[in-house]
Formats: C-alpha cells, structure tokens, sequence
C-alpha cells in the first residue's frame, strides 16, 4: 500500500508538472504573439508617420492660411501667394537634415535659402512670387525626394523635384497656389484624388465667356439689392469702395466679402490721385485698406484711381506698393444719364469676354440696371466674376500695368 501511495504522488507531481510546462509554452506563445503585433502596429505606425512636409501661404490682403499637409493644394482665386513657410514633421530619429527654400519675388529675383518654417518672401506685402524652389539636406536629401508643383494662371504646372524650379519665372506671371510633397527616395507622389487638382478652379471655367462687373464710389444704400441679384444668379463682383464711406455701411461690406465678391479701394474721399503727393496717395490707399479690412475681414487687393487718373505720382506709387491700377472697357456713364435702361443697353450692345464694365453703387437707377443686367448676362452665357478671377484666367495683374479689360491670349 505504502508503494502504491508513493507512486501515486510521482505521477501526481509528473501531472503538475507538464501543466506547468504547458502553461509557460502557452504564456510563451501569447507573449511573442503580442511581440509580434506590437510590432506589425509599430510598422504601420511608422508606414503612415514618414517624412512628410506642411506649409502655409500668406495671401496678400488676406494673410496667412491654414497649414497645409503633405501633398494637399494650397490655392486661392480671390488674392496671390507674396509669402510662403515650409517644414517637416515625421523626421526619423537621428537623421540630420532640414528642408530649404527660394522664392523668387516679383521684380526682385532670388530670395536668400530659408529653411525649416522661416517666411520666405514680402511678408505683408502686395508683391507676388512667381516661382520657388524646395530641397532637402544632409542625410534626409539621401533618403528622401521632395517635389513641387506650382500653379500658374489657374492651371497646375508638372511636378519638379529636389530643388527645380516651379512656376513660370521671367515672363510676367505669378504662382496663384502650391503642393509640396516629401516621398522615399525613388518613389512619386501619390496621385491626387479624383477632382481635387480642379478644386480651385471649380468657380471658374477658364475656357466659358466671363465678364467682371464693377461698382464704384460706395459702399452705400443700393449695393444690397445689387447683392441679392447675384446671389440669386450665383455671381460675383467687384465693388471699388471709398473709404471714408466704410465704417457706416460695414454690415454690407461684410456681405460682399461673405459673398465672395471683392472688395476694392477707390481711395479714402475720392480724391484725384494724380494731383496728389506719393505719400499722400500711400496715405489715402492705406487708410482705405484699414477701414476694408475692419469691416469685410481682409484688405483689397486691388486700386482703382477715381476718374480713371493715374498720372502725376500715382501709377508709380502704387507699382511700388504692388498695385496696378484697374480700370474699364465699358463705361456705363450711369452717375451721368441715371437711366436704368439706357445702362442696360450700353452693355448688352458692347459686351463681349473678357469685358470690365464699370457702373457706381450709389444710385437707385444703377442698382436698379444691375438687377437687370445680372440674370441677361448669366442667361447669354456670361460668367459674372471677380476682376481678380478674371485677371486669373486671362494671364493675371502685374504692378506697373494698368488693367482695362482680360482677353484671351
């Protein structure tokens, strides 16, 4: 009895024993298991955290935007690029590098190298870019290709990588927008999704007749009607506003500007700016761009002298603060004859694509003709746009010339 008693108790122990075996094999084998999937996931983690790049455009008159990720379009119709920020994130531990950067500066040439989120360009300026250039050093620039791509009058240029130039520099355009991209060596960015290179563009049909209506010498009592005859046709226009008239009708001027026309200076009590001083035609536009910007959010972008006069100091003054002046290629004569339907026919006999018609917001007549106006236009095919929309589509506005219609080239 007390043999068997003594073998029982081996074999029990035996049992115990290969339970613990299995019990440490299993334990073993959930604890690599969930190696290995910390592993997988770290991978993934690390797939989607590479290199990548973010920047931002400082739109003049509109200041800075978001950030931008990796790869995403950076554009705008209403204003242009005058500076620009780049950096990284995502960088590999230990891997020595940063990402540099030129703007080419309207007028000007070459920018010096920024790099790493420094601003690049005429920050608060009016002075557009018309290309740029983006690389990658030290051992970054040994694991990774960085590409840019550009665009110009509305249409994105081909990407060009590791420090080529992007844009058209030299013959009179600007960059209107950007996409950087940062990318393991050898690879291509990746494609963008269906559409999205078109997203900016999409108010616009570059290749439909397209006209800008402009309202000179308010804001004031009629541009509401005016307002909602747009909206109601899904136009735009631009309203060249005096200055010294913004702050009491700063409700409207907030509604053009959330309507997406544009708002433009006409100089702070319509003076004749010819006669007037360089300083005190800066003086005049810049306190005109102070009261646009408190009440409609931004600052314009856009001059038109009262009376069309840009002799004296003025066309100078204002190439040197990277204004060209806009003028017309249809004069209503509307503050003369306030007739509606004498206004209505001036246009509907001359209007053709490319056309600035000028009329004044401050007359009942001439609201009264734009409310005309604005569903005959949009019915005889004619896109209703901004002046800078249509300066877009038809090579752009560059200081130093003075703008009276866009026709195609």
């Amino acid at each position: 009895m007390r043999e068997w008693g003594y073998r029982g108790k081996l074999r029990k122990r035996a049992y115990i024993f290969r339970l613990l075996r299995l019990s440490l094999l299993l334990l073993s084998f959930l604890l690599l298991g969930g190696k290995i999937q910390d592993l997988r996931g770290r991978a993934e983690e690390a797939e989607q955290h590479h290199l990548k790049c973010y920047y931002a455009l400082e739109y003049s008159g509109r200041g800075w935007s978001d950030w931008s990720n990796d790869n995403q379009p950076q554009s705008r119709r209403d204003s242009f690029p005058s500076a620009l920020r780049i950096a990284l994130k995502h960088q590999p531990e230990g891997m020595s590098g940063t990402v540099q950067y030129q703007v080419n500066i309207s007028g000007q040439g070459w920018s010096g190298v920024l790099e790493n989120g420094q601003s690049a360009g005429l920050e608060g300026g009016a002075v557009p870019l018309e290309g740029l250039k983006v690389w990658l050093n030290g051992q970054l620039s040994e694991n990774y290709d960085v590409y840019t791509k550009a665009m110009v009058n509305g249409e994105w240029l081909d990407w060009v990588m590791n420090g080529q130039e992007a844009g058209k520099v030299g013959v009179g355009t600007h960059i209107d927008g950007i996409r950087v991209s940062v990318v393991k060596k050898g690879e291509q960015p990746t494609a963008e999704e269906a559409g999205q290179a078109q997203s900016a563009q999409s108010a616009v049909d570059p290749e439909r007749p397209m006209v800008a209506l402009t309202f000179d010498d308010g804001p004031g009592k009629y541009e509401d009607r005016i307002l909602s005859s747009l909206e109601a046709n899904k136009g735009r226009a631009t309203f060249f506003m005096v200055g010294n008239l913004v702050a009491r009708h700063s409700a409207v001027v907030k509604r053009m500007a959330d309507d997406g026309c544009e708002l433009g200076n006409h100089s702070w009590a319509h003076e004749n700016l010819s006669k007037l001083s360089s300083a005190a035609v800066r003086n005049s536009i810049q306190k005109t761009n102070d009261a646009i910007r408190a009440a409609g959010g931004h600052a314009p972008t856009l001059v038109r002298p009262p009376y069309g006069a840009t002799g004296g100091q003025c066309k100078s003054t204002l190439t040197e603060m990277g204004y060209a002046p806009i003028l017309w290629s249809i004069d209503t004569l509307d503050w003369k004859t306030r007739n509606s339907r004498n206004t209505v026919k001036v246009v509907l006999s001359q209007v053709k694509d490319g056309d600035v018609i000028l009329m004044h917001s401050i007359y009942p007549q001439s609201a009264e003709a734009a409310e005309l106006l604005i569903p005959e236009l949009t019915r005889r095919g004619y896109q209703l746009v901004t002046v800078s929309e249509l300066a877009a589509a038809r090579g752009g506005i560059h200081p130093g010339h003075s703008y009276g219609s866009f026709r195609k080239k």
